[in-house]
């Protein structure tokens, strides 16, 4: 049994083919009215929740509190290269729980102004990592105020509203939360609800088909020749 998880460049590497596959497949998307989505590089939740400190701390008016790579992120200038709100409504991310130490994704709808948590972990408590989402949820709501050149005010400012995701597959064991994530936010992505092949019994074929997946999306035709 593999018992490690995936690592972050492992799920950048799933998270851009699927990005690929949008942009490749573009008509299709549109012909089946999939929500326009991107998935965001493993970096961006991770170092915008640590510029939470930074942010409680800033009070002068007028000054600008987020590093400009999140807001490049936001406006389209850097990769994914998608305008939030214009291009995506929808933005899927994973980070690592600072409390539980696993994986743990999440829904941005921008549109509805909401965070969905997707927690695949079989444990007593799924609320453990709430707070940290809260953090982000205020953190994105500012975000998105100061990349489109407004002056953020934190008195008016009403976060991302935050529910967590029912009837997910679970794992039993937490170096699987990596790849029941990817497979699940997939299926989110994709508006598909059959999610029975995502389970304890196949991650191991799930990883391996991912493997071969990103293999054949990145790398070239000539590849051995």
């Amino acid at each position: 049994m593999q018992k490690k998880d995936l690592k972050k460049e492992h799920i950048d590497g799933a998270f851009a083919m699927l990005n690929c596959r949008r942009n490749e497949n573009a008509a299709w998307f549109h012909n089946y009215k999939i929500p326009k989505a991107c998935f965001l590089p493993m970096e961006f939740l991770h170092c915008l929740l640590s510029d939470d400190l930074a942010y409680k701390k800033e009070k002068v008016k007028g000054k600008k509190i987020f590093n400009d790579i999140f807001k490049d992120t936001v406006r389209g200038k850097v990769y994914p290269e998608k305008t939030w709100g214009e291009d995506v409504d929808v933005v899927y991310g994973i980070t690592l729980g600072k409390k539980s130490n696993v994986w743990i994704g999440m829904e941005i709808h921008l549109k509805k102004k909401r965070i969905t948590v997707y927690d695949c972990f079989q444990k007593e408590s799924n609320n453990i990592d709430i707070p940290q989402v809260k953090k982000l949820a205020v953190l994105i709501t500012n975000l998105l105020v100061e990349s489109s050149g407004d002056e953020v005010n934190k008195v008016k400012m009403i976060p991302f509203e935050i529910e967590q995701a029912q009837g997910l597959p679970k794992t039993k064991h937490p170096f699987n939360c990596g790849i029941f994530l990817v497979k699940i936010l997939e299926c989110q992505s994709l508006k598909i609800g059959d999610m029975t092949k995502i389970n304890d019994d196949n991650a191991l074929e799930l990883r391996r088909t991912l493997s071969c997946e990103i293999f054949n999306q990145f790398v070239d035709e000539s590849f051995g020749k």
